[in-house]
C-alpha cells in the first residue's frame, strides 16, 4: 500500500525486539500433533516453544502465517503482544497492517489509532488518512494537513497532497481532486498515481485529448508501468487513432500479460481492422 515499508519494517523490528527483551511470562506456544499448519510452520512453533523470547522467531512466525493466508492467525500472534505490552507502536501497526490485509477496515482503524496515540508520527498518521478517504471521511483532511503543518520532507507533503486528492474524488469534487492530485506532483514528480489519478478524472468526463496527455507522462516518467501505456491507448482509442490505440495496448500487454483488457482490445482492433 505504500512507500514508507522499508522505514516502517525497521522501526516494526526494532519495538518487537524492546518487547522481548522483557522477561516473557506466557505459556509457550506447544504444537499439536493434529496441527493444521504446514511443516516449517509447525517447525517454528516448536522453536518458539524453546525460545520464547525470539523476537526473530516472533516476527518469522508472523510473517509466514500471514503470507499463507493464515492473517486471522498471525493477528491472534500480534494479541499476544499486545496483552504483554498494550504500549508497544510496532505491534499495534502491524496488527493494522494484517486488518488491512483481510479488508478489516474497522480493525485497522482502530489499530493505527492505537499506534498513533503512542508515536504520532507520519507514516501512521497518513495511514489513518488514506483509510478515512476510501470511507469519504474528512477526518482524512485534518490528519493530512496536520502532516502538511510539520514542514515534512517533501516525499509526506506529496503523499498528504495525494490522499487528500483521493478524498476530493471520492466524494465528487474532482476540481479540488485535481489541484490536489497536482499539488502533490509539485512535491514529486515521479508520482506516478497522481497523473494516473488525473488523467481518470479527465477521461471519466470524456475529455480523452487532455487525459491522454497526463497517461503519456505517466508512462514517460515509468515506462515500465502498463497501467500508462494502457490508458494511453483507451484514450487513443476514443479518440478514433486505432493502430496508435493497438500499439499502446499491445505495449501495456507485453508488460503485465494479466491485462486482460489490453488482450481483449487487440483482438478488437484487428477485428476491426479487417
Amino acid at each position: 500500500m505504500w512507500v514508507f515499508l522499508e522505514m516502517r519494517t525497521i522501526l516494526l523490528f526494532a519495538c518487537l525486539t524492546a518487547l522481548y527483551a522483557c522477561n516473557n511470562q506466557d505459556h509457550p506456544i506447544q504444537s499439536k500433533a493434529n496441527s493444521p499448519y504446514p511443516s516449517y510452520v509447525i517447525d517454528l512453533l516448536k522453536e518458539i516453544d524453546r525460545f520464547p523470547d525470539s523476537a526473530a522467531l516472533r516476527v518469522q512466525l508472523i510473517d509466514t502465517m500471514d503470507s499463507l493466508n493464515l492473517t486471522k492467525d498471525a493477528i491472534s500472534q500480534i494479541d499476544s503482544l499486545i496483552k504483554r505490552d498494550p504500549g508497544n507502536y510496532g505491534a499495534w501497526f502491524r496488527k493494522g497492517e494484517l486488518a488491512i490485509n483481510i479488508s478489516d477496515t474497522a480493525l485497522a482503524i482502530r489499530s493505527f489509532s492505537s499506534a498513533a496515540n503512542i508515536y504520532s508520527n507520519p507514516d501512521v498518521i497518513l495511514t489513518l488518512a488514506n483509510l478515512y478517504a476510501a470511507q469519504k471521511n474528512k477526518l482524512a483532511l485534518e490528519l493530512c494537513n496536520s502532516v502538511i503543518a510539520q514542514k515534512p520532507d517533501r516525499s509526506y507533503t506529496a503523499h498528504s497532497y495525494y490522499i487528500m486528492g483521493l478524498y476530493f474524488g471520492n466524494t465528487g469534487n474532482t476540481k479540488n481532486a485535481i489541484d490536489n492530485f497536482n499539488s502533490c506532483l509539485q512535491n514529486n514528480y515521479f508520482y506516478i498515481d497522481a497523473y494516473l489519478e488525473v488523467g481518470w478524472i479527465y477521461f471519466d468526463q470524456q475529455k480523452f485529448t487532455t487525459a491522454k496527455e497526463f497517461f503519456e507522462t505517466a508512462t514517460a516518467v515509468k515506462p515500465t508501468d502498463a497501467r500508462g501505456h494502457y490508458w494511453t491507448a483507451k484514450c487513443l482509442e476514443k479518440l478514433g487513432n486505432l493502430q496508435k490505440a493497438l500499439n499502446a495496448y499491445q505495449l501495456a500487454f507485453n508488460l503485465d500479460n494479466s491485462l486482460l483488457e489490453a488482450s481483449e482490445a487487440i483482438s478488437r482492433i484487428k477485428a476491426a481492422k479487417k
